[in-house]
């Protein structure tokens, strides 16, 4: 025998005002009038007079009833709450506070003598246990196979852990939960979660229904009207997620293969949907008098993009030496240029500079809310580089100039490339790079490319104007300190294993998406996306990976990302470490310019666990290897790595010679 409920509302019946009150609460599924613990000794047949004289008013509610009845071994109480199942509105009894088997054979024979006296009950009264009992737990699988009328076990934590003289902790409560899940569901039975008593913490509510759901559980005591809705919620799905659901198994008849939408789908996820199906479905409220909202959409708008269309940033920013300070907690900072006012002076800038990757994430983020968030994922960077100097005070506009639309081979998605240009407040471009980015498929593209309107003069100069300088031209040479000879020498072919690693966190992710106005959902929208679906920010994870690389080759004065594209997506609290391939070393006037190919990875200690290991020189390749062949190349020659590498840059630096060597 089993109950399709989720929500079970105690109701105190001593108390004569609730019975007018019931009809204005929110619905649970089943009523449960407390004759035992929840009812004062001397006001009991009070109780049980109220239920009777109530009995229309409770018949009308029309949900499931049951009488939490006083313990078995209480004979007299029991047996006078047992007479109330002549009421034939009454569905069953909770049996609370069970010391032997015999409490459940003794109520079951009780419930056989009543409904053989009651001709025309329509179902069998149904027996639901209270598991609140040392006894109980302990001998759970005898308890329900005691009685062929048991439809489902509830848990009561609080008495339970008061007789086993135990603290409630996570630990404790974790593996009481899951004995009693694994004994209801090896019975294909539902499991009722216990109540949580803090009746007025709606937020510890929300959390322990949503962890309660999760870990299995079908279902909820309620103690306080306000939790009704709550569970009802928690415990059923929404007539959009009964349809969406319905439509991932259309069609499917048996083995492992995709759905429509590209998902896997096999028996065990289909299993999981029926049973996510078996659920209530909570149904959609129509207020009387009611409005219909309307939501922003930011992003490119698919519709009207073409190429050479200019976009542009809708604000501006000024960054103080406050970005430096907090950038600096996110990304270690180890070269001068970056870091000191002095150097920067001694070699002919104003100030140091703000950091490149600093300068590049907010290139980046300030493109989300006119362009990317409307993307599906951001394929990588080409020629990235930092033309002139951006200083603390500095204010900085963002243009985009739509380069090229295509649709992906299978006609399903679209690339767009696109030219990406910081300029301050003195109209000097700043930083520049291409940009690839994946969107959902455009309609009728072909009128969208090579027909576009009369460009607009005034931003396409500054758009299409060739990258004349970058930083390493901003600088007196003559005056580089002497002290910055190089500790570290690099050669042509090495491969370095960078020692340092670095995680971004759930609370930096938070900041810097808003330090740096990253409006795309995805990077902080907890409650859109499951927990481990959040993604950080790419242009947070580049910055990182070669911060770590960083550390090994400074001094570094100026450098230039030739391309980079991302591999596996990292989340929160994954940590990221880094390995350099040297693919050239040659001397341009006072300094040095080295052509790397670094590699990030994904939770790898590399400089602990692969420091003997020999690398496929492939990996490092000059061309970018698209991940599909990238992860095919680590499954056959470096499996350690399969999945692990979450980004590849090919990158330039210039570092000044040691002054002995210069001539």
């Amino acid at each position: 025998m089993k109950i399709n409920s989720s929500s079970y509302f105690f109701v105190t019946p001593h108390k004569t005002n609730v019975f007018s009150k019931l009809s204005s609460w929110s619905k649970p599924d089943c009523y449960i009038f407390d004759l035992q613990d929840g009812c004062p000794n001397d006001l009991k047949e009070k109780a049980r007079f109220n239920i009777r004289h109530h009995a229309k008013q409770i018949s009308d509610l029309g949900c499931q009833v049951l009488i939490r009845t006083n313990n078995f071994s209480n004979k007299s109480e029991f047996k006078k709450d047992m007479e109330l199942l002549d009421l034939e509105f009454i569905d069953g009894v909770m049996l609370p506070h069970i010391e032997n088997i015999n409490d459940l054979v003794g109520t079951d024979q009780f419930l056989a003598t009543i409904e053989s006296k009651q001709i025309g009950r329509k179902n069998k009264i149904h027996l639901l246990p209270l598991i609140e009992t040392v006894y109980s737990l302990k001998n759970l699988e005898l308890i329900i196979s005691s009685s062929q009328r048991i439809s489902g076990v509830a848990l009561g934590l609080y008495d339970l852990f008061a007789e086993m003289n135990a603290e409630m902790n996570a630990e404790n409560v974790n593996f009481v939960t899951n004995t009693m899940i694994l004994g209801a569901k090896g019975a294909n039975l539902p499991f009722i979660d216990s109540p949580f008593i803090d009746v007025h913490n709606f937020s510890g509510f929300f959390t322990n229904c949503a962890n309660s759901q999760k870990s299995g559980a079908d279902g909820k005591m309620i103690l306080h009207p306000d939790q009704i809705d709550i569970v009802n919620h928690c415990f059923s799905i929404s007539e959009e997620e009964r349809e969406l659901l319905t439509k991932k198994i259309d069609n499917y008849n048996s083995g492992c293969d995709m759905n429509l939408n590209g998902e896997f789908i096999g028996p065990p996820i289909v299993k999981a949907i029926k049973n996510k199906l078996n659920t209530k479905t909570l149904k959609r409220v129509v207020p009387s008098n009611s409005v219909l909202p309307k939501v922003f959409k930011y992003g490119l708008d698919l519709d009207s993009v073409f190429e050479g269309q200019t976009i542009t940033c809708p604000y501006e920013i000024t960054m103080d030496d406050s970005w430096t300070t907090i950038w600096s907690s996110l990304v270690s900072m180890s070269n001068y240029i970056e870091t000191s006012d002095l150097f920067s002076q001694e070699v002919g800038l104003k100030s140091k500079v703000m950091p490149f990757s600093a300068v590049l994430n907010l290139t980046l983020c300030m493109a989300v809310e006119s362009y990317s968030e409307s993307c599906l994922l951001h394929l990588g960077l080409e020629d990235v580089v930092y033309e002139n100097p951006a200083y603390s005070g500095d204010t900085f506009k963002c243009y985009i100039n739509i380069e090229k639309l295509r649709n992906t081979s299978d006609n399903k998605r679209s690339v767009i490339t696109s030219t990406h240009v910081l300029i301050n407040q003195n109209s000097q471009r700043i930083l520049s790079f291409r940009r690839n980015t994946l969107f959902s498929f455009i309609s009728q593209i072909d009128a969208k490319i090579g027909n576009s309107p009369e460009k607009n003069k005034e931003f396409s100069e500054l758009l299409t104007k060739s990258k004349e300088t970058q930083i390493a031209d901003h600088l007196n040479w003559s005056k580089l300190p002497k002290s910055l000879c190089q500790k570290n020498s690099l050669n042509q072919n090495d491969l370095i294993i960078h020692d340092a690693s670095r995680l971004i966190s759930e609370s930096e992710n938070l900041a810097f998406t808003t330090l740096f106005r990253n409006t795309h959902p995805i990077h902080f929208n907890y409650l859109r996306y499951p927990k481990n679906e959040i993604v950080i920010c790419g242009g947070f994870v580049l910055a990182v990976v070669l911060s770590n690389a960083l550390k090994d080759f400074k001094q570094v004065v100026d450098q230039k990302i030739i391309s980079c594209s991302h591999i596996n997506k990292i989340g929160p609290n994954d940590t990221m470490s880094s390995v350099s391939y040297i693919h050239q070393t040659k001397v341009e006037r006072n300094y040095e310019v080295i052509t790397i190919k670094t590699i990030g990875l994904r939770n790898v200690d590399a400089a602990v666990e692969l420091n003997t290991r020999k690398w496929p020189l492939a990996l490092f390749d000059k061309r970018e290897l698209r991940p599909a062949a990238m992860e095919l190349l680590l499954q056959k020659e470096m499996p350690e790595l399969f999945h692990k590498v979450c980004i590849q840059v090919l990158w330039e630096i210039w570092r000044p010679l040691n002054k002995a060597n210069i001539t």
